[in-house]
């Protein structure tokens, strides 16, 4: 079958997936994240006292009082959150969430076209690879939340730097970055091709959004963040949430299981030595960050630097990630948009397909009600997993084509 018949019908059957058990679920029901962002803008624009924002009771109060029957907590979000909502908090919530989904979907297809301005791929395929995430997607919209928003702006702010627009490459990261710290890692880049301006216009915007919502929320909120949130989701510890959750896929949930123990959630360790549990974690991210750092200074003079270090620094970053959600990993798209459009020149057909392969189970394997999964520790970690591999077989990807594309 034609190649361009073979991704209309992938782009059928992924568009219809993501409409019955993504789009419509989200146009009727309101979920988990979105009131959490809906009911603080609306706390800000109606004038309210907004200075227990990060008591979750107090919070889940307010929710309760825009007639959300679902639990939520404003926590581990920093303070300039509350902004994101506040074009749709002034209709009512099941309104706004459509609103909001609607604007989701123009996203999808905006992202998609920049998608192909900066590979090889036509619309269609890039369109397919934001669609088969799977539970990422699905998830974004069923949940409303943001990360196909900060998807967009990863990709968009990636766009003007290779066109060597590097004010507005720092100006979107850095609002990305003052709501998700995710475009933050991106800094590496700007530093090692000398890109101060493009810094400079990051960090400002940063600065600036923060100084704004002080002004308007108070600093009290900002200790409050400071004491209670930053650091402890940093380390992986999420008020009202389990530390031990396997569904956070993360370093610090898998090691706490097998080194932390637990009277309640986890009498049964490995073996318990909170010792052990840093000592690990501390040489698995140093693995993974002298990692990064070795490919980046390997490829500083390479025609590709600007793909080969988005892609090591995003894989990186997610596999870093102190507690990973499944709509984290929508982020991927943009390391696997890049990297199958390195696979299309000579003979690097292989490691396009498994960079697609794995990509594709991440996003698909949380549909399996498997036993075995849940049941096997390791199995149950299977997301973490597939990173693992993403990330190494990338880092090999980029070492190998690296020396023959200078």
């Amino acid at each position: 079958m034609n190649k361009k018949y073979i991704s209309i019908l992938i782009l059928i059957i992924a568009g219809g997936f993501n409409i019955r058990y993504g789009i419509i679920p989200a146009w009727n029901d309101i979920n988990s994240d979105f009131p959490n962002y809906y009911t603080s803008s609306r706390l800000l624009i109606e004038g309210k006292d907004i200075s227990k924002i990060y008591d979750d009771n107090w919070f889940e109060q307010q929710i309760k009082n825009y007639r959300i029957n679902e639990t939520g907590k404003f926590s581990p979000f920093p303070p300039p959150t509350i902004f994101v909502m506040v074009p749709f908090s002034i209709f009512e919530s099941i309104t706004a969430k459509r609103l909001f989904l609607i604007i989701n979907i123009i996203i999808l297809l905006w992202t998609a076209l920049i998608f192909r301005k900066i590979s090889a791929l036509n619309y269609i395929n890039c369109l397919n690879i934001i669609l088969i995430s799977g539970a990422a997607i699905i998830n974004n919209f069923i949940l409303g939340q943001l990360y196909l928003l900060l998807l967009f702006a990863i990709v968009i702010g990636y766009f003007y730097l290779s066109k060597e627009d590097e004010y507005q490459s720092g100006y979107i990261w850095g609002i990305g970055a003052a709501i998700k710290y995710f475009p933050i890692i991106y800094v590496p880049i700007l530093i090692v091709k000398k890109k101060w301006r493009g810094l400079i216009s990051l960090l400002l915007t940063i600065i600036m959004i923060n100084i704004i919502t002080l002004i308007i929320t108070g600093y009290d909120i900002y200790i409050q963040f400071i004491k209670q949130v930053l650091f402890s989701h940093l380390n992986g510890e999420l008020s009202s949430q389990s530390k031990y959750a396997v569904q956070f896929q993360s370093w610090n949930s898998l090691l706490r299981i097998l080194f932390i123990e637990d009277s309640i959630e986890n009498n049964i360790p490995l073996f318990n030595s909170p010792i052990v549990f840093m000592v690990v974690r501390i040489l698995i991210y140093l693995i993974i960050i002298s990692t990064s750092t070795f490919i980046i200074y390997k490829v500083r003079d390479n025609k590709n630097f600007l793909p080969y270090s988005s892609i090591i620094l995003t894989l990186a970053a997610l596999l870093l990630s102190p507690a990973s959600a499944t709509y984290h990993l929508l982020i991927s798209a943009f390391p696997l948009i890049l990297l199958l459009s390195l696979t299309q020149e000579g003979n690097k057909g292989k490691y396009g397909i498994t960079f697609l392969l794995i990509y594709i189970l991440i996003g698909y394997l949380p549909f399996v009600n498997s036993q075995f999964l849940k049941e096997n520790l390791f199995f149950s970690f299977y997301r973490l997993w597939l990173l693992v591999i993403f990330f190494i077989t990338a880092a090999r990807f980029i070492l190998t084509n690296s020396r023959q594309c200078q």
